[in-house]
């Protein structure tokens, strides 16, 4: 009896665990969701798109955003390394496999700018440069004002 009483607070503590765990990832998720709606309204409004201008604007703006996200993904995927445990090849080599990443990305940058080109002006380009450097601003001001008033 005691081993089944047993099992039965370990199955409820690992439910409650495991709940725990998705609800943060949902919340996460969630604020990830607001961060970008946020960002999409802040630069359709910076760079004045227009509704049909918008509406081709934004999918390749994800998929240039999620092109992005993966090149930055496979090089941090040992960032947190300790930089001490590195011998210096190896600290070489990862210095050598950042400037390699940065090239690619700016090719990357190159080529949906001129996509973008075929849906919004040169003007509206810098634009969204400008915006997405403003909105970069405010959310980490808001991030620092949030953890000064804690």
């Amino acid at each position: 009896m005691k081993r089944y009483f047993s099992f039965l607070i370990l199955c409820c503590a690992f439910a409650l665990c495991s709940s725990a765990a998705m609800a943060q990832d949902r919340r996460s998720e969630e604020r990830r969701e607001n961060v970008e709606a946020a960002k999409t309204a802040f630069l359709t409004d910076k760079m004045g798109l227009t509704a049909e201008q918008s509406q081709k604007f934004w999918p390749l703006y994800n998929e240039y955003e999620a092109k992005r996200r993966a090149l930055i993904k496979g090089y941090r995927s040992g960032y947190r390394e300790d930089v001490e445990a590195l011998s210096e090849q190896e600290a070489k080599t990862r210095i050598d496999n950042m400037f390699v990443t940065k090239e690619k990305e700016l090719e990357l940058e190159k080529e949906y700018a001129g996509k973008y080109l075929r849906i919004i002006t040169n003007k509206q380009l810098i634009k969204l440069y400008r915006g997405e450097r403003d909105f970069t601003k405010m959310l980490l001001k808001r991030l620092d004002d949030k953890h000064a008033s804690n």
